[in-house]
């Protein structure tokens, strides 16, 4: 499902997702859990305030984002 993300330059000036829009409503990202590459494709978990995680995939080719994943709260 193709979103709208905002990022930021990390401390090692790369770019992560700081926030996003999913139903209406703004997420914003409290923290990036994992990044990893797929091909031409970097993807993000990410936890938001309300303590969800998703799995963000963005596609440099085309500058695409795609919600790939809903993983439900952060186990403890």
């Amino acid at each position: 499902m193709r979103i709208c993300v905002r990022t930021e330059r990390d401390s090692a000036g790369k770019e992560v997702p700081c926030g996003f829009h999913l139903g209406g409503k703004r997420l914003r990202v409290v923290s990036v859990l994992r990044r990893w590459s797929e091909n031409s494709q970097h993807v993000f978990e990410v936890r938001v305030e309300d303590g969800r995680r998703f799995i963000l995939r963005f596609d440099a080719g085309p500058c695409r984002w795609d919600l790939a994943a809903v993983l439900g709260a952060r186990a403890s």
